[in-house]
């Protein structure tokens, strides 16, 4: 059985575990349990491509999840928090996801450091609860699934009452060091310096939410380096510089909600610009309406990306000598395997509250690109034309 799948039900057991016995944790004051579960079905109907790791066959094993968390009250001011989580698929990998201390010296302001979410967007402190949106599953034009989940460091929240608003300031700083997926490939990345800026505000049915976060970010790429080391000892400085795989990365992040009994709208847009080749500078924003007839709501979204990556440096001559020209088109080559991932979706779902803390949700998306481009596909056939359906089914719980 794969070491993912051991942990999987590793945490599956112990949320069983935890559930079966809730005396335990109605009856102490300090230490709290919860849980949350989802189970995605997917299929996608066209054979010549894989759309974030959905073909055409039934699937349950990209997103589907169990998380349980533990808070501990040491005392009236200081607490700590461990949530541990379960994925069936092979993108994340299982185990601690937060490990953090909250410290709240007032009722105004909080601290908490330790391992948490990166509080890039405006559902990721939930991205794994899906419970808590109405949609199967988040757009991955404006939430990219090479965003990194968690972060060690501190964050400071600071709440501002008011009769009129509710206002909120988050900032924070730290580290992260992990392997990640970027432009189809795994690679080993550190950012440093990694701090933000988050400010929530609340006025009657209305939530906005604006963000920046910042880090120097490098990945480890032997051939890429190795490549720009000899570009630079050739003297091509340019071509050298432009394979960068150490720079700054910038998120700049907006979004707003309208909420009433009857209907919401919600919408929400991100900016990503990074400094070296293997992350393109992308834009990307949803937008979601839906209306609630309990113990149903449908809802239809539509969300799009663009991305750009640097254009290659021309200071390797062409056509002077053989070797030249070979070490000219290498040099293009990998700016020609850059997948270009610009992509929009059209998505129409249902979701049923079948009782409190569990939901069933259905939806179908329309995904489209252009015919050049990659559009988030993993294309098994050239003669794919960067459309296809995909359908999912979710079943969501919280305990």
């Amino acid at each position: 059985m794969p070491w993912r799948l051991w942990n999987f039900v590793l945490v599956f057991g112990l949320a069983l575990l935890c559930n079966a016995h809730p005396i335990y944790a109605e009856t102490s004051d300090k230490l709290q349990f919860s849980g949350f579960a989802r189970v995605v079905l997917g299929y996608l109907d066209d054979k010549n491509a894989e759309y974030l790791n959905y073909d055409n066959s039934l699937s349950i094993d990209n997103e589907s999840l169990i998380g349980l968390q533990a808070d501990y009250q040491m005392m009236d001011s200081l607490a700590v928090t461990g949530q541990l989580i379960g994925h069936s698929g092979e993108q994340r990998d299982s185990g601690i996801e937060w490990l953090y201390l909250t410290y709240t010296p007032t009722n105004a302001l909080k601290l908490k450091l330790g391992r948490q979410r990166t509080p890039f967007l405006n559902y990721s402190d939930v991205i794994d609860v899906g419970y808590a949106y109405p949609w199967a599953t988040l757009p991955q034009q404006t939430y990219p699934r090479h965003f990194f989940s968690n972060f060690d460091g501190l964050m400071a929240s600071y709440e501002i009452p008011s009769t009129l608003f509710l206002m909120n300031i988050e900032g924070y700083w730290g580290y992260f060091k992990d392997k990640v997926v970027v432009s189809e490939r795994e690679m080993e990345a550190k950012t440093t310096g990694f701090h933000g800026l988050i400010s929530h505000i609340s006025f009657k049915n209305w939530n906005l939410r604006g963000s920046y976060h910042q880090g120097t970010t490098s990945v480890t790429l032997d051939d890429v380096t190795q490549f720009s080391g000899l570009l630079s000892q050739l003297g091509f400085s340019q071509s050298a510089d432009s394979l960068a795989t150490t720079g700054v990365t910038e998120v700049f992040q907006f979004s707003a909600n309208y909420e009433t009994v009857d209907y919401f709208v919600r919408g929400e847009l991100n900016r990503i610009k990074a400094d070296f080749i293997f992350v393109p500078d992308t834009d990307g924003y949803f937008l979601s309406t839906g209306y609630n007839y309990f113990p149903f709501s449908s809802y239809i979204s539509y969300s799009k990306n663009t991305t750009d990556y640097e254009q290659p440096a021309s200071d390797i001559p062409i056509g002077l000598s053989p070797v030249l020209d070979g070490l000219a088109y290498s040099y293009l080559n990998i700016f020609e395997q850059l997948p270009v991932n610009s992509s929009e979706a059209y998505t129409l779902g249902t979701r049923w509250d079948l009782q409190p803390g569990l939901a069933l949700k259905g939806e179908v998306s329309l995904i489209k690109g252009a015919d050049n481009e990659s559009a988030f596909f993993n294309i098994k056939d050239t003669a794919f034309d960067r459309e296809a359906l995909l359908y999912l089914i979710a079943l969501e719980w919280v305990f």
